[in-house]
């Protein structure tokens, strides 16, 4: 009887864990999607730096217009639309971060990599 009791016990407490975390990545889907997109864009433009020198901010823009990031255990997804919108944070994280730098060349903001 005593075996049981603690089955069910283990059993219960087995799934409010379940629950409880499946409550939780839900809560933090849209944090993860756009955590996800922005490191996609951040290598999507870092492998255009092997191929160019320098970059300017319609490059970028043209570059990352259209990237799409899902999560595999949900049906959403999040795609760059408009990517004018989006390239101000962008520039300014992976210049926080060290990845590019910014250079002034003929009244024009060009970028290049560290």
């Amino acid at each position: 009887m005593i075996n049981f009791l603690f089955k069910i016990i283990l059993f219960a407490i087995t799934i409010t864990f379940l629950l409880a975390w499946g409550y939780i990545k839900q809560q933090r889907k849209n944090e993860e999607l756009i955590t996800k997109l922005y490191r996609k864009i951040e290598n999507k433009i870092m492998n255009e730096f092997n191929k160019k020198e320098k970059l300017t901010i319609k490059d970028i823009e043209s570059l990352i217009k259209g990237t799409k990031v899902s999560l595999f255990w949900t049906k959403n997804k999040l795609t760059v639309t408009d990517s004018k919108l989006f390239i101000k944070n962008l520039i300014k994280n992976m210049l926080n971060k060290g990845l590019i730098i910014e250079i002034e060349d003929n009244n024009s903001r060009l970028y290049k990599v560290k």
